[in-house]
């Protein structure tokens, strides 16, 4: 048996109004152009590189394309496409080698 207990909520009536402002005010939050590039990192994608490690990883981890289509659940060209470095798997198949393939680490991560 579980008991529920509900408290009533306080009423809105009387808090502060929370909403901000939907334009920032000129100049922005009041940091400087210097501060706002140290503020701001933009981390680029490295596409290629993946695609290396990825193949590297298939080619290390499966003898055959075909292995590494049963392993994925994939077809064979697809084991084949990974093996070869000319498509990129979809993130369920990256997060399935990570908990499956023991040198997924050494081999995209460099550790």
């Amino acid at each position: 048996m579980s008991l529920i207990c509900k408290i009533p909520d306080r009423p809105r009536s009387g808090l502060p109004s929370r909403q901000m402002s939907f334009t920032p005010p000129v100049g922005g939050r009041g940091r400087s152009a210097a501060a706002r590039r140290r503020a701001h990192v933009h981390a680029q994608r490295d596409t290629d590189g993946f695609l290396r490690r990825w193949s590297m990883l298939m080619i290390v981890s499966f003898s055959t394309a075909e292995a590494c289509g049963q392993h994925f659940g994939v077809t064979k060209q697809t084991g084949c496409n990974w093996r070869e470095g000319t498509h990129r798997p979809c993130g369920d198949a990256v997060d399935f080698a990570m908990q499956t393939l023991p040198r997924y680490a050494e081999i995209m991560w460099g550790q």
